[in-house]
């Protein structure tokens, strides 16, 4: 009699056990399925516009300097789509000394075209008009300044009608309203 109450105490706790258990997977599966279903939207990333980019990256300083002289930060934010031959620090120190900020705002808004073209190309859009163009093609700036692009061992190159040359370092960084393509030198226009 003693084996059988202890047989019954025995099955009464296994089965308390056992249905205790599946009570708690089943809350865990009900929330699962509420997690999974559940429409969380993901965190969207902006994309700055030029002027954003210009602003914020410190490879840009010099550039950035020029822009709000000549006034073209508010150009950089509109909606209108731009490419942007955008000269690195670097290219600014191989200028002689002082030459930036001895330069009227008209003479900066004057090197900035020089370094604008309307619409939104990209490194593959250049390349495409250089094998078209037989070995280069002529780029017009917003100032009406003509660049040469050509390629030389894979790297594009830019050269103005003073005959300064720069390639391009690097290339597609988009925009809202454009995008931007980094430098090594600044172009000028026709002294």
């Amino acid at each position: 009699m003693k084996i059988k109450s202890l047989f019954n105490v025995f099955a009464l706790i296994l089965i308390i056990t056992f249905v205790s258990c599946q009570t708690v997977e089943k809350k865990d599966r009900r929330n699962d399925k509420l997690i999974a279903q559940a429409n969380i939207p993901a965190k969207e990333e902006k994309i700055p516009t030029i002027n954003e980019v210009i602003s914020y990256d410190i490879a840009f300083t010099k550039l950035n300097e020029v822009v709000q002289s000549a006034e073209y930060a508010e150009k950089f934010n509109s909606q209108k789509p731009y490419t942007i031959f955008a000269p690195l620090n670097g290219a600014f120190q191989k200028l002689p000394q002082g030459t930036i900020e001895k330069l009227t705002k008209e003479e900066l808004a004057a090197i900035m075209n020089c370094h604008i073209i309307r619409g939104t190309i990209n490194e593959q859009d250049i390349i495409k008009a250089i094998n078209e163009g037989g070995g280069s093609v002529k780029l017009k700036t917003l100032g009406g300044t003509r660049l040469i692009a050509s390629r030389k061992r894979g790297k594009i190159y830019l050269i103005d009608k003073n005959g300064n040359a720069g390639r391009l370092m690097k290339t597609d960084i988009e925009a809202t309203n454009g995008m931007i393509h980094t430098l090594e030198t600044v172009m000028l226009p026709k002294k």
